[in-house]
């Protein structure tokens, strides 16, 4: 009379049954340490540093706020440029990051989306959005000590959209065309942010079509 099978070091002896009414999913002790390494390391990409700068819209979405730690600062948007309506999204393209230097600025470059109009009514442009980018140049205090802003899409101006190509240091080179009006010829303007020279700010190069 055979004895029963038994398992040993992770194989069974000839005669075992395939299946015993059990599953056992435990991981080797080196697999499960590499999984759990590699879901912090997510985990740690997916959410921002504590201290890292965060651009948010307002309560009133009228504005953006600075974020940074315990430092929040109002971004007074109608300042920089003539937006309107609320504010609808804002995404940040570019960030030169601190720089320890004295004196030294921290230059951002943010596209900011917004309503047309006021209201929001259902006239000309009720439901259009206006977009324009932002450059800023910040001190240690997130105060904004330089700032230029150009409109690259609206319901409201005559633009029409061209070329539009980013590089994955931020630098940012945007094309379009201003139609002429009353016999005026048509403007090509492109705006460039050179991310490697992020203190140049805005570029903006317009000639007659």
């Amino acid at each position: 009379m055979s004895e029963p099978s038994s398992e040993r070091d992770g194989t069974l002896e000839a005669g075992a049954p395939a299946y015993s009414g059990g599953m056992n999913l435990a991981l080797p002790a080196a697999l499960a340490g590499l999984l759990l390494a590699a879901l912090a390391c997510a985990e740690a990409k997916a959410a921002p540093a504590a201290n890292a700068l965060q651009i948010e819209i307002d309560a009133r979405q009228q504005d953006l706020l600075l974020v940074e730690g315990a430092k929040r600062k109002p971004l007074k948007l109608a300042r920089i440029t003539d937006l309107d309506g609320v504010v609808e999204r804002r995404a940040v393209l570019a960030d030169s990051g601190h720089n320890p230097g004295p004196g030294a600025l921290r230059y951002l470059l943010i596209e900011v989306d917004s309503a047309s109009r006021a209201d929001r009514s259902q006239g000309h442009c009720g439901a259009g959005i206006e977009t324009d980018l932002v450059w800023l140049a910040l001190d240690a205090a997130l105060q904004v000590r330089k700032h230029d802003a150009y409109r690259i899409a609206s319901c409201l101006q005559s633009i029409k959209p061209g070329e539009r190509v980013a590089a994955a240091d931020g630098s940012l080179r945007v094309s379009l065309l201003r139609p002429g009006r009353d016999g005026e010829p048509d403007r090509e303007v492109t705006v460039r942010y050179d991310a490697a020279d992020p203190s140049q700010g805005l570029q903006v190069h317009d000639r007659l079509r």
